[in-house]
């Protein structure tokens, strides 16, 4: 592990740390102020909006790549090329979209259920909603620089500054005036315009060398962009069958108040599931610098370390969500919520082995190979979508069937599409990428029964006892990944990695800066 990996991972688990308290935070405040069938519709707005991804996604997914692939070989016009093609044709592309967008806000009402007192807070949350759509958008360029230097944890950094500053909105506009639906994309807005600030600084910062140039644009580059961002749209589809579409389901087939419930229920694993991109984003780099320099024997070694290390980084809190549901429920919403314990259970429990695999979709960029895994994810996708509908609503499951369609089709996509893939396009055995999801699985395993041995013993009733006992199991889980389940090697690596942090912690002292 060198010095750069532990920045971007110690600042990408910050980030999520930070998320996981201000979403502890901010929902029972938002839901207090708003009302439970209200708060449903603050992310089901953005959902919506987010279904335009489809057609951004194809050059925002690809830009990152061919820049970072062209500056590690030295090609920095190509690279700068390439960046100011994204810039232009991204503004254009916008501009575009206005039109739809515009259209969807006037006929809301006919796609979704919208009492007749809350539409008017509905459009005007979604025309906010586009306008931050749009400028996420025009932002993803600029995470290149981050990227191409492997300075992850400045990404890292700017979304939690991001987020500080969303929620300090969020309580000022609240406290001054009517809390209202939009007030929340609002405050999303502004922090996002201040992030899309600090991204352009640092993406100067890091690539001095860049210089925008109108001339720069190439419909040649362009088309090259969208020919293989062209199967990233494709797979956008699928990701919004399997992350954006059960909210709608769910208000679709089973009523506003349920949808809302749902809202609140989904968010942390929603937030596992960030946790698992941005943990995939620290190896990205690396895999992308393997496969520019002809390494594969290096690519597919460090592949499957990190498919390892990414599991067992989301095991402890994948457990606890599911180990501790009832009681974090129950504390954190109220008793009215604890009867929805087993759906936070469920995707706890498919989601430790489903993401575990992450990193290896960075293979399929690097490789080129985008058009059978886009086709996997819509079919997939299309599976989760007509399983939800008929679970949810014919089958009689309400909200758990929602959550076992995501459960069965994402199992399908990750534990038997991917690593198999990844191992054709590789030229490795079919089995070989699958060496990392074992450990994961142990390892949550093992904190799931504690968290059970604990809650059979004792009672757990209260924001202290809570986290009292989730200090027990994750201190029980790092002992038994360090004793169990880590080999000797990868102990002696961490026994020289925490040396070499306390002796950069000890320098100050050395020197006697706090004398």
């Amino acid at each position: 592990m060198n010095k750069k990996f532990v920045l971007n991972l110690g600042a990408n688990m910050v980030s999520f740390l930070l998320s996981v308290l201000f979403s502890m935070w901010l929902t029972p405040f938002v839901i207090q102020h708003l009302g439970v069938e209200a708060f449903g519709f603050v992310t089901l707005t953005q959902n919506m909006i987010n279904y335009f991804s489809v057609i951004t996604v194809a050059l925002s997914a690809v830009v990152v790549r061919f820049f970072s692939v062209s500056a590690h070989r030295g090609e920095f016009d190509e690279a700068r090329g390439y960046m100011n093609t994204f810039m232009i044709s991204s503004f254009i592309l916008s501009l575009i979209l206005l039109l739809p967008i515009l259209a969807m806000i006037g006929f809301v009402d006919q796609i979704i259920q919208v009492p007749a007192d809350l539409l008017g807070d509905v459009q005007i949350a979604l025309i906010i909603g586009s306008l931050l759509f749009l400028l996420t958008f025009f932002m993803s360029g600029f995470s290149a620089g981050p990227f191409f230097s492997n300075k992850i944890y400045i990404t890292s950094t700017i979304q939690a500054v991001q987020m500080m500053i969303r929620v300090s909105c969020v309580v000022c506009i609240f406290s001054w005036f009517t809390p209202r639906i939009w007030y929340i994309q609002f405050a999303t807005l502004i922090a996002v315009a201040s992030a899309c600030i600090l991204s352009i600084f640092f993406f100067k910062k890091l690539i001095p060398w860049y210089t925008f140039r109108m001339k720069d644009m190439s419909l040649t580059k362009c088309k090259k962009l969208l020919r293989l961002g062209g199967w990233s749209s494709v797979n956008q589809v699928g990701i919004l069958l399997f992350l954006q579409i059960d909210l709608m389901v769910a208000n679709v087939m089973l009523g506003v108040s349920q949808s809302g419930m749902y809202a609140a229920i989904i968010q942390f694993p929603l937030l596992l599931r960030t946790l698992s991109s941005t943990l995939a984003a620290v190896f990205s780099p690396t895999i992308t610098l393997y496969y520019s320099k002809g390494n594969k024997e290096g690519l597919v070694r460090y592949a499957n370390q990190a498919v390892r290390f990414n599991g067992m980084m989301l095991a402890l809190p994948a457990a606890l969500l599911g180990g501790l549901a009832g009681p974090f429920l129950t504390i954190w919403l109220g008793p009215s919520f604890e009867h929805l314990k087993w759906l936070l259970l469920i995707h706890a429990g498919y989601l430790v082995l489903c993401l575990s695999p992450s990193p290896l979709f960075y293979i399929f960029t690097s490789y080129n190979k985008l058009r059978t895994p886009a086709l996997a994810t819509v079919a997939f996708g299309v599976i989760n979508l007509l399983l939800a509908i008929v679970l949810s609503g014919p089958a009689g499951l309400g909200l758990y069937g929602i959550a076992i369609s995501g459960a069965i089709a994402l199992m399908l996509k990750n534990v038997f599409f991917t690593p198999i893939y990844t191992s054709k396009i590789t030229g490795e055995r079919k089995q070989v990428f699958y060496k990392g999801i074992y450990a994961p699985l142990a390892g949550a395993s093992f904190a799931l029964a504690i968290c059970y041995t604990i809650e059979f013993f004792f009672t757990v009733n209260s924001m202290f006892t809570l986290l009292l006992t989730a200090l027990i199991v994750s201190i029980a889980y790092i002992l038994f990944v360090y004793g169990v389940i880590c080999t000797k090697e990868e102990r002696q690596e961490i026994f020289v990695l925490l040396q070499k942090l306390w002796s950069s912690a000890s320098v100050p002292f050395q020197k006697g800066f706090f004398k």
